[in-house]
């Protein structure tokens, strides 16, 4: 073994004759910007245990429970690449610095909401926020290390990522259990601030080149207009007896995301900056990249929303005992991530690519089939209704989860090189605000999907066991689609002009 140490497979220490030293300050700029994502991080896995104790808490429809667990990143998603663009407009540093603030804001008026509507409102709004602050994150990162060196930092940057997703349930009810669901949020304000007091310290300024691209409003109101358009009938369709109007908002949505193509084809044509770059989806690569992830956050967004709806609504289990369940995910996802590289020096990325979307389908349906064996139909009475007795613990759900988490781990060792290799390097700012988005959208539409698949079979008479048994049958269909797509990706990471 070599004196290098590695981390995912990437050595931190270039011993190379005549390597560059990494640029002074950049380790400074990599921590700050990574404490702010991480923060990002733990309240966006933290909602998923806390939703169902705030919907008891502020009395929530069915609807409205949906709109608090999606409203985040539905506003997220439609907003990061505006806000990637808005950085390269007036500075990444002073766009992290405003996203930051507002967050903090948006945080303080989440915990304060009296009502389902406020916080509603509050969480669209942070979402907003958020997408103007994560973008500048992996620029400045890029910028501050410089291509050389890059690869360094996010070889450390991944794993602290990971590290936040696997604690974030944990925190979420740990704070539930001994405080309140305020302090999922009011937790963010002194995150923020020791983020704010670092960022203005170390965060390098604006350098104005003279080259600033132009704002595309109309086509970020196309944009955003088409995902609504999807995805508000579908969050509100069962409330309203999916009325005609609930299918004529979906078909809208295409026709909106049509003229959305042309209007961004046309700027393109007179050499103008369009909001998203549609020659991107030209290579064939990269649409089958974003396809790709949008199907497999889908199917990891439909199975984080099972486990709180049937365990902590229908179940009365504890949102700490919620959180810790979920960990066993967590600790697959680890354990793929140290195996992961290894596996992809000794075969082709995308083989193991889809090896981890099979091992997670497997485990959608490991999952599946514990939660029809360990079904029961009997009630007793709860605090707020009655209550399902089930047989389930986290100790017979372990297995499932791991062997779900251990495919999540197996498919991102891989994914962002195999769908960057053909990509160039002008391009990749863009490409990975792409890829971002298509990763949180798909998880807002699939949260709203799910969810509405299992209050609809409560509704109707059903037991949440079975409605949950059919969300992981469905999640695991979703993702033998996502290994279907997953063909279109290049076999190597390499880029076409480096072989």
């Amino acid at each position: 073994m070599s004196g290098t140490a590695e981390v995912s497979g990437v050595s931190l220490h270039d011993d190379r004759p005549g390597a560059r030293p990494v640029p002074k300050g950049a380790w400074a700029v990599l921590f700050t910007v990574l404490g702010a994502t991480m923060m990002d991080m733990l309240d966006a896995t933290a909602m998923g245990v806390a939703a169902p104790a705030i919907k008891l808490g502020l009395g929530a429809s069915e609807s409205q429970f949906q709109w608090i667990n999606i409203g985040y990143v539905l506003s997220f998603s439609v907003l990061l690449l505006a806000g990637g663009r808005l950085g390269d407009i007036i500075g990444r540093r002073r766009t992290f610095l405003i996203g930051l603030t507002g967050f903090a804001v948006m945080s303080g008026l989440c915990a304060a909401a009296q009502n389902p509507a406020e916080l509603i409102a509050a969480r669209l709004v942070q979402g907003a926020a958020a997408a103007m602050m994560i973008p500048q994150c992996v620029s400045m990162i890029r910028e501050s290390f410089g291509q050389e060196h890059s690869p360094k930092a996010f070889a450390i940057f991944s794993p602290f990522i990971s590290l936040a997703s696997a604690l974030g349930p944990v925190l979420g009810g740990l704070l539930i259990t001994y405080a309140s669901w305020r302090w999922v949020f009011l937790i963010n304000l002194p995150a923020c601030a020791i983020a704010f007091f670092f960022a203005v310290r170390v965060l390098p300024k604006h350098q104005d080149d003279g080259i600033r691209p132009k704002f595309d409003v109309l086509g970020m109101i196309l944009c955003s207009a088409a995902v609504g358009l999807l995805v508000y009938p579908v969050v509100q369709g069962r409330e309203h007896h999916w009325a005609w109007w609930t299918f004529a908002m979906m078909l809208s949505s295409v026709a909106v995301l049509a003229v959305f193509a042309l209007h961004a084809r046309a700027r393109r044509a007179r050499a103008l900056d369009s909001f998203i770059d549609t020659g991107l989806f030209r290579k064939r690569a990269f649409t089958g990249g974003t396809l790709t992830v949008f199907l497999f956050f889908g199917a990891c967004s439909g199975a984080f929303i099972v486990s709180p709806l049937l365990l902590q609504l229908y179940a009365g289990w504890s949102p700490l005992r919620v959180g810790l369940t979920g960990s066993w995910w967590s600790l697959g996802t680890m354990l793929a991530m140290g195996v992961g590289p290894v596996l992809a020096r000794r075969m082709p990325p995308r083989r193991v690519l889809q090896a981890g979307v099979l091992t997670q389908a497997a485990g959608m349906v490991l999952a599946a089939l514990t939660v029809a064996v360990y079904a029961k139909d009997t009630t007793h009475p709860g605090p707020d209704g009655p209550l399902i007795d089930t047989a389930l613990t986290s100790f017979n759900l372990a297995p499932a989860l791991i062997v779900s988490g251990i495919g999540t781990g197996l498919f991102f060792v891989p994914f962002l090189a195999l769908v960057l290799a053909s990509v160039d390097d002008r391009e990749l700012g863009l490409a990975n605000g792409a890829i971002n988005s298509l990763q949180q959208l798909g998880g807002a539409v699939a949260t709203a999907v799910f969810s509405t698949v299992i209050f609809n079979q409560v509704a109707q008479g059903g037991s949440p066991h079975a409605a949950s048994t059919l969300a992981y049958g469905l999640c695991a269909g979703l993702l033998v689609v996502t290994w279907a797509a997953s063909f279109t990706l290049g076999k190597s990471t390499q880029s076409p002009q480096n072989g």
